[in-house]
């Protein structure tokens, strides 16, 4: 990559996160001080409250789920090398701290 490359990659990074924060700021001043006669916001506010939702609901992306896959095969691995005997002391195991998930048939 180039040093023109990564610059235009800066500056769309850039208006994504400032028209984000804008777009939030619309939305809340529009509509939440209608709806629950709340104050109006700036835009700083706005990235606040991007930030503080971030926090509380989380919401990693594609990490998020890179990381969910990794351990979900990393899981099925060691699944798949157990015999049936350490499968079923292993379910449960899981029984026993989760509960049943399915009802037995």
């Amino acid at each position: 990559m180039n040093s023109k490359s990564i610059l235009k990659i800066i500056v769309g990074i850039v208006l994504l996160v400032a028209l984000v924060g804008w777009l939030v700021q619309f939305l809340w001043n529009h509509l939440m001080t209608e709806i629950f006669n709340l104050p109006f916001i700036s835009i700083w506010q706005a990235y606040g409250l991007l930030l503080l939702s971030k926090i509380l609901f989380g919401g990693g992306g594609a990490f998020k789920n890179k990381w969910k896959n990794s351990c979900s095969e990393s899981m099925r691995n060691k699944l798949e090398s157990m015999s049936p005997e350490e499968k079923e002391r292993c379910r449960m195991q899981w029984e026993k701290r989760c509960g049943k998930w399915k009802d037995s048939e």
